[in-house]
């Protein structure tokens, strides 16, 4: 499960410029494809390390005191039942 990412966009831009980068100068459309796919299968690698990071996140915030409805308060597009299963797989985690 990925934890929504209220209040942080990124900039269009950087985004076109970064997927140019994966895709400079390449016009073979076979070649573009697998390019594509590698930057995405490398793209959804570190996006599954970042939200194990976030959990892992929450779980210590929770070990420290600080409860689910406050992190919920803490933490911009999650519920309190969405701050407990993210603290909850923080934990398993660790």
């Amino acid at each position: 499960m990925t934890l929504p990412t209220t209040g942080f966009e990124p900039e269009p831009s950087d985004v076109a410029a970064e997927v140019a980068s994966y895709l400079a100068d390449v016009t073979d459309p076979l070649e573009r494809y697998h390019r594509a796919t590698a930057a995405q299968a490398h793209h959804q690698a570190v996006l599954s390390a970042l939200q194990q990071e976030r959990d892992r996140s929450l779980a210590r915030l929770n070990a420290d005191g600080l409860s689910y409805e406050k992190l919920a308060d803490l933490v911009p597009g999650l519920s309190r039942a969405g701050v407990q299963k993210s603290v909850e797989r923080g934990r398993r985690q660790d």
